[in-house]
C-alpha cells in the first residue's frame, strides 16, 4: 500500500523532536486510566502488545511493565532512537514503519493500542487497513483500543455553531499542507509554520467499519484529559480474516 501522505509531516516533525511527549510520569498516569478501561473491557492477556504509533516511548515504558513483550512501532527513525535510549527494557522491540501492514505476526497480541495516531493519518484507506492489520495481529479474544477524535471529546460539542468555527481552521490547513508538504520534501524543514492533518470521526462510521472487519464489542469511552478524550475499544471475538473494505 502506498505510505500516507501525511508521513512527511511527521518524519520532519519527529526529527525536530515535535508533537510528542517523552514525559515517562505522564505516560504512567495515562496507562492507569487506560489499565483500568481494559480490565473493565475483560481483556484477557498480557502476553504481547502491538503499540501503533509509539513516539518517544511515553505509554510504551508503562506497557513493556504488564506485558511480557511489545513490539513498538513508529514512522520516524529519531523517534524510535529517543524512545530506546530513554525506555531500556528489553522485552521491546522497536520497529521502524512506513505503513500497513504491521511486522507482527498473525494472532500473535493480546492487545493493539495506538493514541494521537490515527486522526494525523491523512489516507482514510490507510486507516482502514490499519483497522483490518490489527484484526489479523490480534489473537481471537484480543482486544483493540485506539484514542479517535469525535463529536463530544477534546471539548468538541458538535453543535452546528462549534462545527462552524472548525470548519475555516480546516480550510486553512488543508490549503496550507500540500505546500509544507512540497517543502519538506524539497529538503526545506525548518519552516516558520508546523501544521499537520488531523481528522474528526464519527462514532457510527468508526463502528460500522470496525464491526464488517470482523470486530465485535464495539464501545466509545470518553477519558478524563483535557477537555475529554475519546477510546475505541473493540474485540476479536473468533478466528477468521478480516472482511474486505472499500
Amino acid at each position: 500500500m502506498k505510505q500516507p501522505s501525511s508521513n512527511v509531516e511527521w518524519r520532519v516533525y519527529g526529527k525536530a523532536d515535535y508533537g510528542a511527549s517523552d514525559d515517562l510520569a505522564l505516560g504512567v498516569r495515562e496507562w492507569a486510566i487506560l489499565r483500568r478501561q481494559l480490565r473493565q473491557y475483560g481483556l484477557e492477556g498480557h502476553c504481547k502488545a502491538v503499540e501503533l504509533g509509539c513516539g518517544d516511548g511515553r505509554l510504551t515504558h508503562s506497557i513493556a511493565r504488564e506485558f511480557a513483550a511489545v513490539e513498538a512501532l513508529d514512522i520516524s527513525k529519531e523517534r524510535l532512537a529517543r524512545a530506546r535510549q530513554q525506555v531500556d527494557l528489553r522485552n521491546i522491540d522497536w520497529c521502524l514503519i512506513d505503513g500497513p501492514p504491521m511486522p507482527a505476526e498473525s494472532a500473535t497480541a493480546d492487545l493493539v493500542i495506538s493514541t494521537h495516531v490515527i486522526q494525523h493519518i491523512a489516507n482514510l484507506a490507510v486507516v482502514k487497513a490499519y483497522f483490518a492489520d490489527s484484526f489479523r495481529v490480534l489473537r481471537p479474544g484480543g482486544v483493540l483500543l485506539m484514542h479517535i477524535p469525535v463529536a463530544g471529546a477534546h471539548g468538541s460539542t458538535g453543535h452546528l455553531g462549534d462545527v462552524l468555527r472548525r470548519t475555516p481552521k480546516q480550510w486553512v490547513k488543508a490549503a496550507a499542507l500540500p505546500l509544507t508538504r512540497a517543502l519538506m520534501r524539497a529538503g526545506i524543514e525548518r519552516l516558520p509554520w508546523k501544521i499537520d492533518f488531523y481528522r474528526w470521526y464519527d462514532y457510527p462510521w468508526l463502528r460500522a467499519t470496525l464491526e464488517r472487519i470482523g470486530f465485535t464489542e464495539v464501545e466509545l469511552r470518553l477519558l478524563p484529559w483535557s477537555g475529554g478524550h475519546s477510546y475505541v475499544l473493540a474485540r476479536r471475538a473468533a478466528m477468521g480474516s478480516p472482511a474486505a473494505i472499500a
